[in-house]
């Protein structure tokens, strides 16, 4: 923390004149853009409420444990400080979404101070970023906390025992609002060793995020009998692996194979035999699903808008296509052509920048959520944590310009230009069938 406060004075002003107008952006539209809320957020709500107010982690006075505590916790804060009022928790997640834009400018020490300044503006005027600040859901307050534990990643070679702990407290806090999160900290040590940080430095950060996630778990040990993190990773699995699964997030499969279950853990477990079956019985099948899921891992930002810009959101008899298509066009580029922008940029930014310590940890993470993803399912939503990585490195690969694509090895050129005929085919083939389909 001392650290953040000493680059916040010492920052140019240039850099707090794009922090406190992507501030004031967030918090107008805020303002100006009230709308009910919707899917996820009404539960969120609800465990939120009822947690500030009983101290009871329950829905309708029964206890449960689908939705991780997480992110419910944080908001359940708020609404014990402010009250119940989801305004005061949108206009916080936008001070900590711009919070992540000067973390990207922290991150980039030892680089031109146009480029760090770049980072933190592109991230400070990132429209997705704006928009779901305005949400309920915890891509905001994940983003930011993600963001975080990979600037303490690249201090933890200077040996302070604050860093490595507080890394690990915002790993245990990743957990408990999506739990798939810690199969990045197993490949972690690997990491380590290829920034040559000796691994006895990193005991401090599992004992403190084993800290963090133990009340969680001995929770539902005591209130269900399952030393567990949620019971929602079968149902997860069985979404993306059965026979009408589409990649995304639908249910797809009959209710009835999970009925006459005694609790939702006893449900989740019959859910994942039904997956794992599933996956068994038919790789070729799940092999193909996985490049599905990855593709809707990596769409366009149609669900956003749809969420921020259609009147009827969850309008049960309008197809989605149909929804997205009705948005205004400007609207939907608004939103589109930066997130579009910043992979295709962050993806030559990657490739030539420095293999860092920072590096090292966004391959990782990367690695880890496409092929978390691959398994599961997919959905425009969840590429969201991912982008302030990205938007670091379009920024390099911006400032770098022609130059640093021109250093690059033959090898790496080629593996850039696939991957950006990749994703450019995957957004054009999606426009074909939402606009023409």
């Amino acid at each position: 923390m001392r650290i953040l406060l000493s680059e916040l004075r010492s920052s140019p002003r240039s850099l707090l004149y794009v922090l406190a107008l992507g501030l004031v952006l967030r918090v107008v539209f805020i303002a100006l853009h009230e709308r009910p809320l919707i899917s996820d957020e009404r539960e969120y709500d609800t465990l939120a409420s009822t947690l500030a107010s009983t101290g009871r982690y329950a829905v309708d006075g029964i206890p449960t444990a689908y939705r991780p505590i997480g992110y419910p916790a944080f908001v359940g804060s708020l609404y014990f400080v402010f009250g119940h009022h989801p305004a005061a928790v949108k206009v916080f997640q936008a001070g900590l979404d711009v919070a992540t834009a000067f973390l990207l400018f922290v991150v980039l020490v030892g680089y031109p101070a146009r480029t760090r300044i770049l980072a933190a503006g592109l991230w400070a005027f990132y429209v997705p970023a704006i928009l779901y600040s305005n949400f309920l859901m915890s891509e905001s307050f994940f983003t930011f906390v993600l963001a975080l534990a990979g600037f303490l990643f690249t201090r933890l070679g200077e040996n302070r025992k604050s860093t490595v702990i507080s890394f690990g407290i915002c790993f245990g806090i990743l957990v408990l609002m999506k739990p798939g999160t810690i199969l990045i900290m197993l490949f972690l040590p690997i990491i380590l060793h290829q920034s040559r940080i000796p691994l006895r430095r990193f005991y401090p950060a599992v004992v403190s995020c084993i800290l963090v996630l133990a009340p969680w778990i001995v929770r539902n040990y005591v209130v269900f009998d399952e030393a567990a993190l949620s019971s929602n990773g079968g149902i997860n699995l069985l979404i993306g692996n059965n026979p009408h699964a589409t990649g995304a997030y639908a249910i797809t499969f009959d209710p009835q194979v999970c009925e006459n279950t005694k609790g939702e853990f006893d449900t989740d477990s019959r859910a994942f035999e039904l997956g794992m079956k599933y996956i068994i019985d038919s790789p070729g099948t799940f092999v193909l699903n996985a490049f599905k899921k990855v593709g809707h891992l990596f769409e366009s930002e149609g669900g956003l808008i749809v969420w921020t810009f259609h009147s009827h959101p969850e309008d049960q008899l309008s197809r989605y296509s149909a929804k997205y298509a009705s948005i205004p066009l400007p609207l939907t580029l608004l939103a589109n052509l930066p997130y579009f922008i910043m992979i295709i940029g962050g993806i030559f930014g990657f490739l030539g920048s420095r293999k860092n310590a920072f590096w090292l940890f966004a391959m990782c993470l990367g690695c880890t959520w496409v092929a978390l993803h691959a398994v599961f399912f997919g959905g425009g939503r969840f590429h969201f944590p991912l982008m302030p990585f990205a938007v670091l490195f379009c920024a390099i690969g911006l400032t770098g310009g022609i130059e640093m694509i021109r250093a690059m090895p033959k090898v790496q050129k080629m593996a850039g230009g696939f991957i950006v005929v990749l994703f450019t085919s995957l957004w054009i083939y999606e426009g074909i069938v939402i606009f023409h389909g």
